[in-house]
C-alpha cells in the first residue's frame, strides 16, 4: 500500500465530519474575503467621492437589494389570504437601520448604525400563528431568493448547473461547458457578487423570524434524536455528506471569484493611495 492510499484509509472514517465541517471553514472565509473587498472599495470610494465614498459599495450592490426586498415582498404576498399587506416598498434610499423590538417599535440606539438601501413594510393580523409563520418566511426569504438566483447566474455563466461538476474525461477542469458562450462571463460574476454580497438576511430579518426559526430547530432535533433512537443516523450522515458536498462547491466558486475581485479592488486602491 503506497503511503498516499495510507493517508486516505486513516482519513476515510472522518471524511463525512471533515466535508461537513468545511462548510463552516470555507463560510467563515467568504465571510472575511468579503468584508476585506468592501473595505477596499470603500477606499476607493473615498478617494473618488470624499466623505460620500461610503456610498459606492451599497449601489453595486444595487441588484442584490432589489432581490433582497423582492424576495420579502413575494413571501408576504404568498400571505396575502391570512391578512398580510404590503404598505410600502423603498428602494435606492440610503438610510440608518433603525432596530425594531418585539412589538415592531423603533429601539433608539446611541452605538454605531447600521445603513440599509431598501425596506419592505407590511401589516398582517396580530397574535395569530400564520402572523408568525408569514413573519418567519418573509425574514428568510432572501437567503431562498438569493440562492435560486445564484444558481440560475451560475448555469447561465458557464453552462453548468451548481450540482455538476466541471471536469472533462481526463479530468481537466472547464469554465464553461464546451460550445458555451464567454461573453456571458463580462456581466455574470458581477451579477452573482452583488446578490450573494445581499442573500443573508438582516438582523431585523432573523428577529422577525426568530419564532420559525425556533420552532423549526426543535423539529429538526426531534428528528434527529428519532433516528439516533431507531439507529439510522448513519443514513442522516450520507444525505448530510452529500449536501456539504454540494455546498461546499458552491462556497468554493464563491470563494474564487471573491479573491478575484479582491485582488482588483487591491491593485485598484494602491494605485489610489500614491
Amino acid at each position: 500500500m503506497y503511503p498516499d492510499t495510507k493517508i486516505m484509509a486513516q482519513i476515510a472514517p472522518y471524511q463525512p465530519f471533515i466535508i461537513i465541517s468545511a462548510v463552516f471553514v470555507l463560510f467563515v472565509l467568504l465571510r472575511l474575503t468579503r468584508q476585506g473587498l468592501r473595505e477596499r472599495v470603500n477606499e476607493i470610494g473615498y478617494w473618488l467621492m470624499g466623505e460620500n465614498g461610503w456610498k459606492i459599495w451599497f449601489w453595486l450592490n444595487a441588484p442584490g437589494v432589489i432581490l433582497h426586498e423582492l424576495s420579502h415582498a413575494i413571501a408576504i404576498l404568498l400571505f396575502y389570504p391570512f391578512g398580510f399587506r404590503i404598505t410600502s416598498v423603498s428602494l435606492f434610499h440610503i438610510k440608518p437601520n433603525e432596530p425594531r423590538d418585539a412589538q415592531g417599535r423603533r429601539i433608539k440606539s446611541v452605538g454605531r448604525q447600521s445603513l440599509q438601501l431598501g425596506e419592505v413594510e407590511y401589516k398582517r393580523p396580530k397574535d395569530t400563528l400564520m402572523s408568525k409563520v408569514g413573519d418567519g418566511v418573509s425574514g428568510i426569504a432572501p437567503l431562498f431568493g438569493g440562492i435560486a438566483v445564484f444558481t440560475l447566474l451560475y448555469w447561465v455563466a458557464t453552462g453548468y448547473h451548481l450540482w455538476d461538476l466541471p471536469f472533462d474525461d481526463q479530468l481537466r477542469i472547464q469554465l464553461l461547458r464546451p460550445g458555451w458562450p464567454w461573453w456571458t462571463l463580462t456581466f455574470a460574476p458581477y451579477l452573482i457578487l452583488t446578490v450573494t454580497s445581499e442573500l443573508w438576511p438582516s438582523r431585523q430579518d432573523w428577529r422577525g423570524a426568530r419564532w420559525l426559526v425556533g420552532v423549526v430547530t426543535v423539529i429538526v432535533a426531534c428528528f434527529i434524536a428519532a433516528l439516533w433512537y431507531f439507529h439510522h443516523l448513519n443514513d442522516l450522515l450520507i444525505v448530510s455528506t452529500s449536501a456539504a458536498s454540494h455546498i461546499n462547491f458552491a462556497l468554493l466558486i464563491l470563494l474564487a471569484l471573491d479573491i478575484v475581485f479582491l485582488i482588483v479592488a487591491e491593485v485598484l486602491a494602491r494605485a489610489v493611495r500614491r
